[in-house]
């Protein structure tokens, strides 16, 4: 934790990983179709070594320009959600009568020894259903602020759900305080239906673009990254400001000889997250997120890649491409330097030559490669 004391002290970390969290890791592997390094606990060592920049190969180092954020969140939101028409909500009508709705939920409680697993007690509870029509939109608009981060909101949304249960959402207008009503708000089908319309009608409001985005530093070098320490699998690059470059998994150790013995290539680095450099994007539900490419590299055209590589796509993936395209133009512009973005899918790098760059390009995204 202290590495600039690490002369002073001895560091142990145990890291326990039960069922469930090897089940998140194979789960991952499957998700990004790669394989995690593992080491036989006894039998094998784990290697770490530091990750530093070394002065005898300056003449690889790189500069990623620093940008004030190109994305932030409204800080006045009331008049955007006062706005907003339910109206126009594109639902179908939601279940109102009695046989349309789901019957009355129950669960189960059991209670066990913590030890040997015996079953003390059983006891089945039925879910009370909601009194009146305030308590429905109350926890609909607490939900809704929730996800969307939005606390501040919450009276706000009140009127504007109370319209949509009143107006639109069972095609009719209905009164809102008459049992039957207040049984059809409460139903699965209506949560889902109310909070994935406002959701999606807030993520449209919530963000905003900065339209002037600053130039803070035009050279902020690689150099400058402090040594850190790693256990990853490592390559000993040429064409890169570091000792080694470290790899998070197979795929990226094969693209990293691969750049490394590309023509085109002039100087790259995996990116090291010390570093700090990332690209705002948006989430699914308008947070804004930081994502952390994989690598940089700058072409003897002098044309600077920030590369990412993956093995499937979703659609998370598809907001940070979508970001870094941003990112790129205007560091463009910015910056008068030519700056782009390369998402490269799982390939097999082994047949990969040296002058094969642009045709990895050309071929990955046929719109950047002029």
């Amino acid at each position: 934790m202290f590495r600039h004391q690490h002369n002073s002290y001895i560091e142990r970390v145990d890291i326990i990983g039960n069922k469930a969290f090897m089940e998140f890791v194979e789960d991952l592997e499957r998700l990004e179709d790669l394989e995690f390094e593992t080491f036989r606990l006894g039998k094998e060592k784990l290697h770490i070594l530091t990750i530093r920049p070394l002065e005898t190969k300056k003449e690889f180092d790189i500069s990623i320009p620093e940008i004030s954020p190109l994305l932030m969140r409204k800080k006045s939101l009331a008049e955007e959600i006062a706005a907003i028409d339910v109206m126009k909500f594109n639902t179908n009508k939601l279940p109102f009568k009695e046989d349309e709705l789901a019957n009355i939920k129950t669960f189960v409680y059991e209670g066990r020894d913590i030890l040997t697993d015996e079953k003390l007690l059983e006891r089945q509870y039925v879910v009370p259903q909601a009194q009146t029509a305030e308590e429905v939109i109350g926890y609909y608009a607490r939900r809704i602020a929730q996800n969307i981060k939005l606390p501040s909101q919450f009276a706000v949304l009140v009127p504007k759900i109370r319209e949509f249960f009143e107006r639109k959402a069972f095609g009719q207008t209905v009164d809102l305080n008459a049992p039957s009503t207040i049984k059809a708000m409460s139903s699965n089908v209506a949560s889902y239906v109310v909070i994935k319309e406002f959701e999606r009608a807030l993520r449209e409001i919530v963000i905003e673009q900065k339209q002037e985005p600053r130039l803070i530093s035009a050279d902020r070098f690689l150099s400058t990254t402090p040594p850190f320490p790693t256990s990853k699998k490592v390559i000993d690059a040429q064409k890169t400001v570091f000792n080694y470059i470290p790899c998070d998994n197979d795929y990226e150790w094969k693209f990293a000889k691969f750049l490394d013995k590309a023509q085109e290539i002039k100087a790259f680095a995996k990116l090291p997250e010390s570093f700090g450099f990332c690209i705002q994007y948006t989430d699914t539900l308008a947070n804004i997120r930081h994502y952390f490419p994989d690598f940089v590299a700058v072409t003897t055209a002098n044309q600077h890649w920030i590369i990412e590589t993956k093995g499937r796509e979703d659609i998370e993936v598809k907001m940070k491409e979508s970001a870094a395209y941003r990112w790129c133009k205007v560091a463009t512009d910015l910056t008068q330097k030519n700056w782009f973005y390369l998402k490269v899918l799982q390939k097999d790098f082994d047949a990969l030559q040296p002058e094969d760059f642009s045709e990895l390009v050309a071929a990955t995204f046929p719109k950047q490669s002029s």
